[in-house]
């Protein structure tokens, strides 16, 4: 996962609506309806009664994130979830998390965020729900992605993830990625075509950004039918490229992934990392 920061979180519990109303523009879909999509389940149902959610800070490595642990609780609260920050951190706070009857706890560190079921033995994993519930999006945005050409930039965790999920969704997919040993790897285990940036803006219409690199793609590159899933943080897209795209720019660096880990460590469907 990419190590958020103090910045990148601290006015995300106050831009969550601008958020969902930008997501239901293009989608016609609230973030929870996404992130039930996500996890295969119809949009109708309603797999979260109030369960209780616990967030525990972690102190070890690089330290809590401040307001991180604050905005995974505005978030599930917002998808009807009972959720509360602990006041400890670290192995005290998973206590009290139990303690207090939480049946899912959410913890990250310097290089993983997950969601325990402690009823159920499961573990939700942060990146691939991410690339999951921005590939719903895109699909609700596209009005569907088989025999579509999709751009994925960047083949880390959460572009690997979604090569998978778009290739399983019926998509043709075209990667831009300059680790050749990454890039080999999806070829084998994905199929995807590996191009240039260029030659990838050019066939697709659709992109999926997770290439945490600013800049990368212009306002020229934006053609009347682009839409772009972006989980990176930060975007690919120059400013004037993202107000071109207006709501097709998919855009928030915590909200879904949550939203899809705490329905997966519900149901317990958990997608394995790629």
């Amino acid at each position: 996962m990419t190590r958020l920061t103090e910045q990148d979180v601290r006015e995300l519990a106050a831009e969550l609506p601008i958020f969902e109303a930008a997501l239901r523009d293009v989608t016609s879909l609230d973030l929870c309806q996404v992130a039930l999509r996500a996890c295969g389940v119809d949009d109708d149902a309603s797999p979260l009664p109030a369960a209780r959610m616990a967030a525990v800070p972690v102190s070890s490595g690089l330290g809590a994130i401040p307001c991180f642990s604050e905005c995974v609780q505005v978030i599930l609260q917002h998808i009807g979830c009972d959720a509360f920050v602990t006041e400890r951190n670290d192995v005290e706070g998973l206590q009290e998390a139990v303690s207090r009857g939480a049946e899912v706890i959410f913890v990250a560190d310097d290089h993983r965020f997950v969601a325990i079921n402690v009823r159920r033995s499961v573990c939700a994993d942060d990146d691939p729900c991410t690339a999951n519930g921005y590939v719903a999006a895109l699909e609700a945005a596209a009005g569907g992605l088989a025999g579509r050409d999709v751009l994925v930039l960047g083949l880390g965790p959460v572009g690997r993830a979604a090569s998978r999920r778009l290739v399983q969704r019926g998509a043709r997919v075209l990667a831009a990625e300059p680790d050749a040993e990454r890039a080999s790897y999806a070829v084998e285990a994905y199929g995807v075509t590996v191009v240039s940036l260029v030659e990838g803006l050019d066939k697709a219409e659709l992109v999926f950004d997770a290439a945490p690199a600013p800049g990368l793609i212009a306002s020229e590159w934006v053609r009347a039918g682009c839409i772009a899933a972006v989980p990176a943080v930060p975007s690919g897209f120059t400013p004037a490229a993202q107000a071109a795209l207006g709501s097709r720019h998919i855009h928030e660096a915590l909200a879904l992934g949550v939203a899809v880990m705490a329905v997966e460590a519900l149901r317990g469907t958990v997608t394995p990392r790629a």
